[in-house]
């Protein structure tokens, strides 16, 4: 499916980012708020070729770094407050709007995690103390991001 995609975009080569390897971490992060035109080179483009290679690039992030483990937690429980909002209607039992406001608390400790909590540029505060220099987004590429932060990450650990 990958390929096929990558096929379809492939006379657009020079217009689009390829690949998280050269793409700027701007550019990600202008992308995971909602303006996937960032995924194009130049100004030119359309919403479909920008739609197409934001789900490229996507593919290929999950494909290299997976999904978070919290990020996991927080579909789960989404998933299980889901349930149990349409068990409460079926049964209008009582005891089911307790289980649903235990699992509202879960997803928004989780949510913490995810947009509401540390946003980018303090864990790009964050990284940069811990690497003795300013990692800057425009010059950063999304996959020297993850992997820096897959490192901060392992190094904590270790201590």
């Amino acid at each position: 499916m990958l390929k096929g995609l990558k096929i379809i975009l492939s006379y657009t080569q020079g217009k689009y980012w390829e690949s998280i390897d050269e793409m700027p971490l701007y550019n990600w992060i202008k992308c995971n708020k909602g303006k996937i035109e960032f995924t194009r080179k130049e100004k030119r483009g359309n919403k479909i070729k920008d739609y197409i290679n934001w789900k490229i690039l996507y593919n290929e992030y999950l494909k290299e770094f997976g999904l978070d483990k919290r990020y996991k937690r927080y579909i789960e429980a989404k998933k299980k407050k889901a349930i149990l909002q349409s068990k409460y209607i079926l049964t209008k039992e009582k005891f089911k709007l307790t289980e649903i406001e235990i699992e509202t608390q879960k997803i928004k400790d989780l949510e913490f995690y995810f947009g509401e909590g540390e946003n980018i540029e303090t864990i790009l505060t964050w990284l940069g103390m811990f690497l003795g220099y300013k990692i800057d987004q425009k010059n950063t590429t999304v996959k020297e991001y993850f992997v820096i932060l897959e490192q901060y990450g392992k190094a904590n650990k270790k201590e």
